[in-house]
């Protein structure tokens, strides 16, 4: 008997254990959908495909000042933070003052590798090759007196890469780094009961230009991407009146880590970092401040804002020293200045979206109007539900992307002249698709089905992708024959490294996994009607099971 109940209970093991491999092979196949399910995971994929794609669809020096940008990426590195030489420059309207640093001389011809084509109708094939002179030098940046922050880690590449290899590690390096803060700020509004406004709102931020200077040496790029997790962060903490346990620590946090970096990239990161934090007790107001501020997090996040800041003063008054203060344009006058900038903001507003290059790779007129088109798509709606003090500050970042070029070029125009471009108030104006975003999953997500909250933004996602692409193709013609009025693919006179096709399959591939961020979904409820009592649904006959049962669900738990 007992080996017969023995063979018995061995036949029922062997019998189970197809289901229970069963069992174990599909939660291992789904351990990578639930990877790839996340939403930051899935942004940071994206923003580092496509930033790479630039990277290396790009000649090299082929961004705004990026000779100047990796020399002092490259000396940074090398722990050069005070200057050897100083030369004052005045050029083109505007005053320079270059700093010279101990380099390998190889880096003193970035310049030549796209001088001969900068606003110029012809191809990068007239680029000169990176030198190959390793004896140390004096190399000089106009770039010298910024902030290390951005510079640290993006020239380390140059200590262990040869050659031309340095370069792209270097861009590849901001990629890494600005796509992981916008893939922070998508995971903090991925956070929200209803995430597809506000993972939007984030995604909208990515803008071509944006996204260009991510995959090129050129801080402007991680004050734009910093600023877009300090206005996400910041925003979430005064508008989610419910959140999670820990979701306040994390925002906290990431308010502290892109507050410190915009602080620590330009010379207006400060004020700009000043502006998230005034919006932030605006729109959350007195009762929800008080609410905060016990949270130990935020306590110390604050801490490390205020040290951030700080440390940032600190630099800009050592790197004024840097420069000379000479008056280069004595005959400007702020009545001047102010009306050739407010005449000139049309160009200033069309550049937050794309003018790339030198200033010489325009955008095709759809990729502007498409991505404006969507900014309005969450604008709009979030003025229409705003309470009075939100509408006030989506008012504020509107006429202060105006306003803040005039005074700041009335203020500094005499020392500097009227160089101002549209991306450097990309830190401001990004504010306005975040607060929008949110503004409409907090006020408007509660009455909308759930379709709306799925659909709307993911089409939204897929016009951006399809704009980002008329922006890679313009570039691409650009810089293969000269472009402009020549929009076919031949002649190529100039391909990057490994060839054009390479870098369209990144790049379309970019901005697939993005719109896949986008339409990823919590498995949360997105709304649920009011249960009447028992006293009320007995009064008025309403059956409270199916009521009840009637939910607008995101997807089932």
């Amino acid at each position: 008997m007992s080996g017969r109940r023995g063979r018995r209970g061995r036949i029922g093991r062997l019998g189970r254990t197809p289901a229970r491999l069963f069992r174990t092979r599909a939660r291992l196949l789904a351990r990578p959908s639930r990877i790839l399910g996340r939403p930051w995971l899935l942004a940071l994929l994206g923003f580092f495909l496509v930033a790479a794609a630039w990277a290396f669809a790009s000649p090299m020096s082929s961004s705004p000042d990026e000779p100047s940008h990796i020399v002092k990426a490259a000396a940074t590195a090398r722990g050069e933070f005070v200057n050897s030489t100083t030369r004052h420059e005045v050029k083109g309207g505007f005053e320079k003052t270059w700093l010279g640093y101990p380099l390998p001389a190889k880096y003193a011809t970035l310049d030549a590798m796209s001088a001969c084509f900068r606003n110029k109708l012809v191809s990068a094939s007239c680029g000169k090759k990176f030198g190959t002179d390793d004896t140390t030098a004096i190399v000089e940046t106009s770039a010298g007196n910024y902030n290390p922050a951005y510079y640290l880690p993006v020239g380390l590449p140059s200590l262990v890469l040869p050659g031309v290899g340095a370069l792209y590690g270097m861009r590849l390096m901001s990629a890494l780094l600005n796509s992981a803060l916008l893939a922070a700020a998508v995971g903090i509004a991925a956070g929200w009961r209803r995430p597809g406004w506000p993972v939007l709102g984030v995604v909208v931020c990515g803008t071509p230009m944006t996204l260009f200077l991510s995959g090129t040496v050129n801080s402007n790029g991680m004050e734009a991407t910093a600023a877009v997790l300090a206005w996400t962060a910041g925003l979430s903490l005064a508008l989610d009146t419910g959140p999670k346990p820990g979701q306040v620590t994390r925002r906290a946090v990431a308010l502290a880590v892109g507050g410190a970096l915009l602080a620590n990239t330009r010379s207006l990161g400060v004020l700009f970092t000043l502006s998230v934090l005034v919006v932030l007790a605006v729109v959350a107001g007195p009762r929800m401040l008080a609410r905060l501020v016990r949270y130990r997090g935020v306590q110390v996040s604050a801490a490390v804002l205020v040290a951030g800041a700080v440390a940032a003063v600190l630099w800009n008054r050592y790197a004024d020293g840097l420069t000379t203060s000479r008056l280069s344009f004595p005959t400007l006058t702020p009545d001047a200045v102010a009306t050739e900038v407010f005449w000139n903001s049309g160009s200033y507003i069309v550049q937050i979206v794309g003018s790339l290059g030198w200033l010489d790779v325009a955008l095709p007129p759809g990729t502007v109007i498409a991505w404006y088109a969507v900014a309005g798509l969450l604008v709009l709606p979030a003025l229409g539900c705003a309470r009075w003090q939100e509408a006030l500050v989506a008012v504020v970042l509107i006429v202060g992307t105006v306003v803040i070029p005039i005074i700041a070029q009335a203020l500094e125009a005499k020392r500097f002249g009227i160089g101002w471009q549209g991306r450097y108030i990309l830190a401001w104006a990004l504010g306005l698709p975040v607060l929008a975003g949110f503004l409409v999953a907090r006020r408007l997500g509660p009455e909308l089905p759930a379709v709306l909250e799925r659909r709307v933004p993911t089409v939204a996602a897929v016009v951006l992708g399809l704009a980002g692409v008329g922006a890679f193709y313009w570039s691409m013609t650009r810089y293969a024959h000269g472009g402009f009025k020549k929009y076919g693919i031949h002649p190529l006179q100039w391909s990057p490294p490994g060839g054009w096709l390479t870098w369209w399959v990144v790049y379309v591939a970019g901005l697939a996994v993005l719109v896949a961020a986008v339409a990823v979904r919590r498995r949360d409820v997105l709304w649920q009607p009011p249960v009447p009592s028992v006293s009320d649904s007995s009064a008025s006959g309403v059956d409270v099971a199916g009521s009840g049962a009637q939910w607008f669900r995101g997807g089932a738990k």
